[in-house]
């Protein structure tokens, strides 16, 4: 299992302070994930609110972590694809590609039927469409030289050249989101490409195991190997010394529930109380043996590959993100990367 740094942040200015300081939060927070060995850091699009509406352009931060960092890989989790031109987004990751020296995961989706559709001119009813359609014409703009695309939504008959070509080849590993759909997990497995997930939303780990198992089901159905392809599962997290530290997180994780799920309006998730997040393993809260512990679950009931970690919610303070981070990658991913390399068939 990889273990990865995931920003999802709910901006609360009085306690996050002003724009330019949270930007310079979130370098340090990506930077110190490259130094501890953090696999992939994930940025995701949202607009016009105080739940991640601060990242509207993953683009440019992804920017400026592909010029301070050397390692680490660097994606979207996700990109709304249905808001931007397709050819758009090609050049944009093509570029950061040779920015990043083939570092680059582009993790895309459709989004949510939010005010950004409707301020773009989004088609949401379409939006899935649009989705499928954008992604074949975002591939063979990656993979062809020239090319030309007829298709229902885009139409471009004169003879193009993407620029700059992508670094990786064929081309940068492409990631889309699922939750609840089982056709969508197969269909993202019959174009195999890389799933991620959000488990814990759904509070019923037997269905999110059945989901992922026909992902790759259609995968090997489609021709694609399994054992290739990555499925990678987002989760809040907060390592402490202690139980009763880990604790104090619980005002940040209130904030953050209230703002990301109390405008939808969804009775369930409103309920996910701190200790509703423990009890259930739907977080990784605690101390480093109880995050363990979460961890141990995780895998063996969602046999996940990536596990994306956001530390940073509610305007929980920079000090005790950046302490997080250092507990989870020093004392409970390397215990969790030795067990499962025992359990390993190798």
């Amino acid at each position: 299992m990889k273990f990865d740094y995931y920003i999802l942040n709910t901006y609360v200015p009085e306690l996050d302070g002003p724009s330019d300081r949270l930007y310079a939060s979130w370098l340090e927070q990506c930077l110190l994930a490259e130094e501890l060995g953090y696999d992939t850091t994930w940025l995701t699009e949202h607009h016009f609110r105080p739940f991640g509406g601060m990242l509207p352009n993953p683009q440019v931060l992804l920017a400026a972590l592909a010029a301070r960092t050397s390692r680490m890989r660097l994606g979207t989790a996700v990109s709304i694809l249905p808001l931007h031109h397709p050819l758009r987004i090609a050049e944009d990751f093509a570029m950061l590609d040779n920015i990043s020296g083939g570092r680059i995961d582009v993790g895309i989706g459709r989004g949510m039927p939010h005010i950004e559709y409707e301020v773009y001119g989004g088609d949401w009813p379409n939006a899935q469409s649009y989705v499928e359609e954008s992604i074949q014409v975002i591939l063979t703009a990656w993979t062809q030289d020239p090319f030309s695309w007829n298709g229902q939504h885009y139409h471009y008959p004169q003879q193009l050249s993407l620029m700059p070509p992508p670094v990786q080849k064929p081309h940068p590993p492409v990631w889309m989101t699922a939750n609840r759909e089982e056709e969508h997990f197969r269909w993202i497995g019959q174009q195999g490409f890389n799933l991620m997930t959000l488990p814990w939303i759904l509070n019923d780990y037997a269905l999110s195991r059945r989901l992922i198992d026909a992902y790759r089901e259609a995968l090997e159905e489609a021709g694609h190997r399994a054992e290739d392809h990555e499925v990678l599962a987002m989760f809040p997290a907060h390592v402490a010394a202690t139980e009763a530290e880990a604790r104090q997180s619980e005002v940040y994780w209130n904030n953050w529930t209230a703002m990301a799920f109390g405008e939808r309006g969804t009775s369930i998730l409103k309920e996910l109380s701190y200790e509703r997040m423990v009890a259930e393993n739907r977080a990784i809260f605690g101390d480093p043996e109880m995050c363990r512990q979460h961890v141990r679950r995780l895998q063996a009931e969602l046999g996940i590959t990536h596990l994306a970690l956001v530390h940073h919610y509610g305007g929980k303070p920079q000090a005790q993100v950046l302490e997080s981070m250092r507990l989870f990658a020093t004392s409970v991913a390397p215990a969790m990367r030795a067990e499962l390399a025992c359990q390993s068939p190798e």
